[in-house]
C-alpha cells in the first residue's frame, strides 16, 4: 500500500464526489481489526463510486468538464496533472514539457528560417539595422550549407 507523505489538492472530481460519511468511515478503519476494518474500507469506497455515478448521471457533470470550444491544450493539462503528482511523478511531467518547449522552438525556427527576407519581423521591435545583420548572418549561413552539401 502507498503512503502519501504530502497533501495533495482535491481534484475537481473529488470536489463533487466528496463524501463525508466515507472521510468518516475511513479515520475509522485504522482502529478496526483487519477483518472490520476491511469491511468498512470496502464500504467506504463504494460510497465514493456511488457519488461518482450519481454525478456521471446528473447534469453536474459540466461543472467539472471543459466546454467543447475551448479545450487546453497538452501543455495545460500536464501542468494541471503536474499538481497531484509525487515528486518523481512531476519531474518526468517537467522532462516532457521541456521536450514540448524545445519541439516548439525548433518549429518556429525552422519556419523563421524559410522566411529569409525576414518580412515576419517588421511587428517586432527590432530596428532595421538588426534585420540587416540577421539577413547577413542568414545569407552566410545558407552559403556554408550550400559548401558542406556533397
Amino acid at each position: 500500500m502507498s503512503k502519501v507523505s504530502e497533501s495533495r489538492p482535491l481534484t475537481a472530481l473529488d470536489k463533487e464526489t466528496y463524501c463525508g460519511t466515507s472521510q468518516v468511515l475511513k479515520a475509522a478503519v485504522s482502529y478496526m481489526d483487519p477483518s472490520s476494518g476491511k469491511m468498512v474500507a470496502m464500504l467506504a469506497r463504494i460510497l465514493e463510486l456511488k457519488q461518482t455515478m450519481e454525478l456521471f448521471d446528473s447534469e453536474q457533470l459540466s461543472i467539472c468538464s471543459i466546454p467543447s470550444g475551448s479545450r487546453p491544450g497538452m501543455e495545460e493539462i500536464l501542468k494541471d496533472i503536474k499538481k497531484y503528482c509525487a515528486p518523481a511523478e512531476s519531474e518526468q511531467i517537467d522532462q516532457f514539457l521541456n521536450m514540448l518547449s524545445a519541439v516548439r522552438m525548433y518549429n518556429q525556427y525552422a519556419e523563421f528560417t524559410k522566411n529569409a527576407d525576414l518580412t515576419g519581423m517588421k511587428n517586432m521591435n527590432i530596428t532595421p539595422e538588426q534585420i540587416q545583420m540577421l539577413q547577413t548572418f542568414m545569407r552566410a549561413q545558407s552559403t556554408e550549407n550550400r559548401k558542406e552539401a556533397p
